[in-house]
């Protein structure tokens, strides 16, 4: 029989849990990631877009 010590289960637990928080990590930083992708958001609704920045563009030229 192999009995482990406690602070080798101990250490097993943690690099066990290191691993999964580094997961979960990454699979939010993907997440992030594509919520704040600008090209995504265009892609998906063109037409906002473009009235939002026709929109915009008349603005600044009536300024002038």
């Amino acid at each position: 029989m192999s009995a482990e010590s406690p602070r080798e289960v101990l250490e097993e637990r943690i690099l066990r849990e290191r691993r999964a928080l580094a997961e979960a990590l990454g699979h939010l930083s993907e997440r992030a990631l594509a919520e704040v992708d600008l090209r995504r958001h265009v892609r998906e609704r063109p037409l906002p877009w473009l009235a939002g920045a026709l929109v915009i563009g008349i603005l600044i030229g009536a300024r002038r």
